[in-house]
């Protein structure tokens, strides 16, 4: 074998041992931040899905979070009864309710442990060029494409 390929193995080998690391300590943190708010990790990461992609059919954060229908609706349950998402009428289809997140009583709850955690974060990208952001960014946004297409094909089969 060439001294080549020794070396991209040796990369790749230590890449994945870093992702699996990463992956793990990510979910750590955030078991963390949700406890520290009062909620469980997963809950946490339902709330996030609801500040990124805004007010949803329950179906639709089924869809988005991997949940069964009857799972989301216990979760939304269990997030309603502490003031941190309400069901409203869809304006432009009666027929339909969406989850509508409490912003407020959300950042009251998690927003201490991301505000030292954000700023911390702005000193670690000071630390790297631009032209290393820019293959971070890459390698990210391919990393998570390619996880997006896992979770399909495992919950396919």
């Amino acid at each position: 074998m060439s001294k080549k390929k020794e070396v991209k193995i040796s990369l790749v080998q230590k890449i994945n041992a870093l992702s699996r690391d990463f992956s793990t300590l990510t979910v750590l943190m955030h078991q963390a931040i949700a406890e520290k708010a009062g909620l469980s990790g997963t809950d946490h990461k339902y709330i996030d899905l609801l500040l990124e992609h805004g007010s949803m059919t329950a179906g639709r954060l089924a869809e988005l979070s991997g949940l069964t229908t009857g799972a989301a609706t216990g979760m939304i349950d269990r997030l309603e009864k502490i003031d941190l998402v309400r069901r409203e009428r869809d304006p432009n289809d009666r027929r339909k309710v969406v989850v509508v997140l409490n912003k407020e009583k959300a950042f009251e709850r998690i927003g201490p442990a991301f505000k030292q955690m954000q700023s911390d974060l702005g000193k670690l990208y000071d630390a790297f060029s631009d032209a290393e952001l820019k293959v971070i960014e890459k390698y990210l946004t391919a990393v998570n494409e390619f996880t997006k297409r896992q979770i399909k094909n495992i919950s396919d089969n």
